[in-house]
């Protein structure tokens, strides 16, 4: 893996949200049930010092807000645990946010599709 950038990041996020997409495409809750376990085993979560390089590199915004909704860091966290924490809920809403784009445009595409289909009817 490259080293921590948002641009490396988002790449990474993007390219496994359209795996699980072609994998889940007709299971939207399977799909969705995939992104906790990729984000769980990302390299980024799960290597220490791949973490550190996540937090000191990225925008940890999502994943600082995620442990704050759930009440703060867990008690006895320590330096490596809270970077990898980060991690996980940073990975885990950038890849939800990417499949939940590309679930959004295979709406809008089978939306237009049936438009286009009652339109040719009618007309």
């Amino acid at each position: 893996m490259k080293n921590a950038s948002d641009f490396n990041l988002d790449a990474m996020v993007n390219s496994t949200a359209v795996d699980i997409f072609e994998e889940y495409c007709l299971d939207r809750d399977g799909a969705f049930d995939r992104v906790h376990e990729e984000a769980d085993g990302n390299e980024w979560v799960i290597y220490h010092h791949k973490s550190h390089e996540l937090c000191a590199n990225c925008n940890t915004d999502m994943g600082e807000e995620a442990i704050e909704d759930m009440g703060g860091l867990p008690e006895g966290s320590t330096y490596n645990s809270i970077a990898s924490l980060i991690a996980f809920w940073e990975v885990y809403y950038r890849l939800n946010y990417a499949l939940n784009t590309l679930f959004e445009i295979m709406e809008a595409n089978e939306e237009a599709e049936c438009l286009s289909s009652n339109a040719k009817e009618e007309g």
